[in-house]
């Protein structure tokens, strides 16, 4: 997970690069969950597919989606702060506004009654480990661990793991994170790998005016953004950001939606 750094990140290669750049992720924020972490979940070390995915046929690894749509997926790291995270539900569904968030499995089981929430405002639920750990830095066995036990979580909260499964721990969202990642979350049950091609560092704290103007500068149709729970500067962003949004002609959805045929 990140750290607070200075107001202004040093400039990644989704801003070096414009629209060609996916988080705690960008890594997730690392606020710790409010209520006490539970030990990992007993997961065989032997890999498990999960037969709840229903993925739509998409390669192995995106970071985006076509660029004829007028749609951009808006996707969350979901931890810290519980509070925020309630603010952060509270303005999307006043705005309508569907996201898919990546929730690490610890801060999901601290906040259990929130999943309710989650599913009935139209949100999609994905993978983004159990623990939040550095995961490329992982040997196989970990990984598979982490993603399993994220998947278990959401099975038993969610009633199904979810489609699609998100690295913790890097900074790069756009390149493929390599065959072992691929196939550690393959053989968990998630056929896609989701990255992202917009990263305005939000979990930096960079405040909201430079959240939506880094978010802004970079996007295109088909863009998938990776922001953050549990950072007041993001959910000060959004009415804004959204509302550029629909400035543009261009309509949050999910990614299951982006990613449809």
């Amino acid at each position: 997970m990140h750290r607070v750094s200075e107001s202004r990140p040093v400039p990644r290669r989704a801003f070096i690069a414009g629209a060609a750049a996916t988080a705690a992720a960008a890594a997730c924020s690392t606020s710790t969950p409010r209520s006490t972490r539970s030990a990992a979940p007993t997961t065989p070390a032997t890999e498990v597919s999960s037969p709840s995915s229903t993925s739509p046929v998409t390669p192995p690894f995106v970071s985006a989606g076509a660029r004829d749509r007028t749609q951009v997926a808006l996707t969350f790291h979901v931890s810290g702060d519980r509070a925020q995270a309630v603010r952060m539900l509270d303005l999307l569904k006043a705005h309508q506004t569907p996201v898919t968030a990546f929730i690490v499995g610890t801060w999901l089981e601290a906040n259990a009654d929130l999943v309710a929430r989650f599913v009935d405002d139209g949100h999609e639920l994905a993978n983004h480990t159990y623990t939040h750990p550095t995961f490329p830095s992982l040997d196989r066995a970990a990984m598979t661990t982490e993603v399993a036990g994220c998947r278990d979580v959401l099975v038993r909260l969610a009633g199904r793991g979810g489609d699609y499964f998100r690295p913790s721990g890097t900074t790069n969202g756009v390149d493929d994170p390599g065959p072992t990642v691929i196939d550690v979350a393959r053989v968990a049950g998630y056929p896609t790998v989701v990255g992202y091609d917009v990263d305005p560092a939000d979990y930096q704290d960079p405040g909201a005016t430079a959240i939506v103007q880094r978010t802004l500068d970079v996007l295109q149709p088909g863009s998938i953004v990776s922001l953050h729970f549990g950072h007041a500067g993001t959910i000060d962003a959004m009415p804004e950001l959204l509302t550029a949004l629909d400035a543009r002609g261009l309509r949050p959805v999910a990614v299951n939606t982006l990613l449809a045929p």
